[in-house]
C-alpha cells in the first residue's frame, strides 16, 4: 500500500510538473516597430549607452514610465529587455513603447503567455536591421519551464556594425546547463565579424539546484559562466555591478562585450517597476 501510494503521489508531482510547461506561442515570428527617425541627438564618438532590464511582465505604460523618468535610463541608445509581455492581438509592451517614444523595435515571442506570449526585446535609437531568432536548449525545470529565446540585431555605430543579443535564460539550472543553454548565442556572437554585446537576464544565481527545485547556497555566483563568456573571446565588463535583483543581492544579469571599452556602468536601485533592477554601461569602438 505504501509503495502504490508513494507511485500514485510521483505520477501526480510529474503531472503537476508537466503541467507547468507554458505552451509554444501560436505566432512565433519576431515583431517590429520602425521609428519615423532615428535619434539625431547621437554624435559620432559619443559612448553608446546600453542598458538591460527584465521587466517581469510590466506592462507598456509603465515600462514608458519608468525608461523616460529615469535620467540614465533615459539617455539608453539600446535597452535589452526581457520577460517582455505581448498580450493576445495586441503590441508587446516593448513595441508599445517603441510607438509613444519614436524608438525602433523588435520583439521575439518565447513561450506562450495568457493567450499571448513572453519574450525578449531590443528597443534601438538606432533602426534594427538582420533580425534573427536563436533557438536556446529546453530545459525541463518543474515550474515555468517553457522554450527559450534570444534575439540579434544589428545596429550601426559610426559607421560600424555592432551586433546584439537579448538573452533570458533559464532559472533554476546549474552551471554546466546555465553554459549549455548559452552556447547557441556565444556561438553566433563568436562567427560575427565585428564588436558584439550579448545583455541580458543570465539569472546568475548563488544556489545550486536539486532537481531543478531545491536551492543550495553555493557562497558565490556562477562564475563558471563568466569564465565560459571570456573563453568565447568576450569581455565581462561589468562584474563589480553589485545585485541587479531586490532579493538577496543576487545579481543575475549582465552585459557581455567584444571590440568595445566600458568607461562607466551602474545599477539603477531607484527604479522598482520590477523584481529586477535595470543595469547600463557606456561603451566605446
Amino acid at each position: 500500500m505504501a509503495f502504490r501510494a508513494l507511485a500514485l503521489a510521483t505520477v501526480g508531482l510529474l503531472a503537476v510538473a508537466a503541467a507547468c510547461r507554458h505552451p509554444d506561442p501560436v505566432n512565433v515570428a519576431v515583431a517590429t516597430v520602425t521609428a519615423p527617425s532615428s535619434d539625431p541627438s547621437a554624435e559620432p564618438g559619443a559612448p553608446l549607452r546600453v542598458a538591460t532590464y527584465n521587466i517581469h511582465h510590466i506592462d507598456g505604460e509603465r515600462l514608458g514610465k519608468a525608461l523616460a523618468s529615469d535620467a540614465d535610463l533615459a539617455a539608453s541608445d539600446v535597452v535589452f529587455l526581457q520577460e517582455v509581455h505581448q498580450p493576445r492581438g495586441a503590441d508587446s509592451s516593448a513595441c508599445a513603447v517603441a510607438r509613444d517614444d519614436g524608438w525602433h523595435c523588435a520583439y521575439a515571442p518565447g513561450h506562450g503567455l495568457r493567450g499571448g506570449s513572453l519574450g525578449v526585446a531590443i528597443l534601438s535609437r538606432r533602426p534594427l536591421a538582420d533580425l534573427t531568432i536563436i533557438e536556446l536548449p529546453y530545459y525541463n525545470v518543474r515550474f515555468n519551464a517553457g522554450r527559450r529565446v534570444a534575439l540579434a540585431a544589428t545596429i550601426d555605430v559610426d559607421g560600424t556594425a555592432v551586433r546584439l543579443f537579448s538573452v533570458h535564460l533559464d532559472n533554476r539550472l546549474n552551471a554546466a546547463q546555465r553554459m549549455r543553454q548559452l552556447t547557441p548565442v556565444l556561438t553566433a556572437a563568436t562567427s560575427w565579424d565585428g564588436p558584439a554585446i550579448i545583455a541580458g537576464d543570465m539569472n546568475t544565481s548563488p544556489f545550486t539546484w536539486v532537481g531543478h527545485v531545491v536551492p543550495v547556497p553555493a557562497g558565490t555566483h556562477d562564475d563558471k559562466l563568466e569564465q565560459y563568456v571570456r573563453s568565447h573571446g568576450f569581455s565581462t565588463p561589468v562584474r563589480a555591478s553589485g545585485p541587479t535583483h531586490e532579493w538577496l543581492s543576487m545579481r543575475l544579469d549582465a552585459i557581455y562585450t567584444r571590440g568595445l571599452t566600458v568607461s562607466a556602468f551602474e545599477v539603477e536601485h531607484a527604479v522598482r517597476d520590477s523584481d529586477h533592477l535595470p543595469l547600463w554601461a557606456d561603451l566605446s569602438l
